[in-house]
């Protein structure tokens, strides 16, 4: 029960940093998230809020977006498809 609410407590902090107006703290939240697909946990619910930083205009930042989209893109086609119409803006 209490891996499940830190696991909880874990998306609910990344999901935070993700929607912080701070650029840096995006990179880093973006990161974590990119590590934990890494090692195979679900961070599939950020979908919508890794897709919103697509918004900021730095390099970076879209690269780490494509990797996670390319890996969530066959679980969520939907999501996928409304997310490269953010990539061609």
């Amino acid at each position: 029960m209490a891996e499940i609410e830190s696991k909880k407590g874990e998306i609910y902090e990344l999901k935070a940093e993700l929607n912080s107006d701070k650029r840096e703290r995006k990179k880093e939240a973006l990161k974590k998230v990119i590590a934990s697909m890494t090692v195979g946990k679900d961070v599939s619910q950020l979908f919508p809020d890794v897709i919103n930083c697509m918004q900021i205009d730095n390099l970076e930042l879209k690269k780490l977006v494509y990797l996670y989209l390319m890996n969530y893109a066959k679980t969520q086609p939907e999501m996928a498809i409304l997310a490269v119409n953010t990539f061609a803006k």
